[in-house]
């Protein structure tokens, strides 16, 4: 059973929230202050947290240092902060706290639901992920692949998403930023088909641009070309795209 927490000011949103997140396999707790998300973590085990900033009676950056530094009975929870839209987040502050992720306010749930997905998919994988600035790198065909905080390098790809540098063999190529964003989704959910429709949201709240399936598959098709990526991106028909696994590599795209 998924247990989750939605810490949100707004009360009514974290309902809301918490109705689009349950199902016959997760339960979901809310509540809209520090002390109510306190008296909820002394006793329960979350696998999942949601958490605002800006709470009524606090901070939410306090709460998740004291979930990091152990108070609660939640080890290691994946966290997914809410923030407001003129507050900047670096790559490195959201390592250094141990954020999973992040969504930025106002929100389309259907894409905070795909995040939290992503990060029970990551936890079923086995993977132990603390920030989004990690990768999984074991990548198709890989023989060695290296973690960093911010490098990925598979085979001949070394990709550093902080600095937005991408290499083939040592040669840089260059991504837009719609491209360098679809390239991390693929990259992070490596093995996973990542369904058009939850693609394109992401992407749209990502890059703050509109986006169709069309845009979509004009993106992955760029894409593919510029990282000679044929063997690795594939795109399954009808459902969506994923970076491949060693075992999925030599098979039909």
């Amino acid at each position: 059973m998924n247990n989750i927490l939605i810490i949100e000011a707004d009360f009514k949103l974290a309902e809301r929230m918490g109705w689009a997140m349950m199902d016959a396999e997760t339960h979901v707790h809310t509540c809209s202050t520090c002390e109510s998300a306190a008296a909820l973590l002394e006793r329960e085990k979350f696998q999942l947290i949601i958490i605002e900033t800006k709470l009524p009676d606090g901070n939410g950056y306090v709460l998740i240092d004291e979930l990091r530094n152990g108070f609660y009975k939640s080890k290691n929870p994946a966290i997914i902060l809410i923030v407001p839209s003129e507050e900047s987040l670096s790559v490195q502050k959201l390592s250094e706290l141990g954020i999973s992720d992040y969504i930025t306010k106002p929100f389309n749930t259907a894409v905070l639901k795909a995040k939290v997905w992503t990060q029970f998919k990551r936890r079923k994988k086995g993977a132990n992920y603390h920030a989004i600035g990690r990768f999984e790198a074991i990548g198709a065909g890989s023989k060695k692949s290296v973690i960093g905080e911010h490098l990925v390098m598979i085979d001949t790809y070394q990709f550093n998403f902080d600095a937005e540098e991408y290499r083939i063999a040592g040669k840089k190529v260059r991504l837009n930023r719609l491209e360098q964003s679809l390239l991390r989704n693929l990259v992070e959910n490596k093995g996973i088909v990542l369904k058009k429709k939850a693609l394109v949201e992401k992407l749209c709240s990502e890059c703050r641009i509109f986006i169709d399936d069309a845009m979509l598959a004009e993106t992955v098709h760029m894409l593919r070309n510029k990282l000679d990526a044929h063997n690795y991106i594939k795109t399954v028909y009808g459902i969506g795209y994923l970076w491949t696994l060693v075992e999925d590599k030599n098979k039909s795209s």
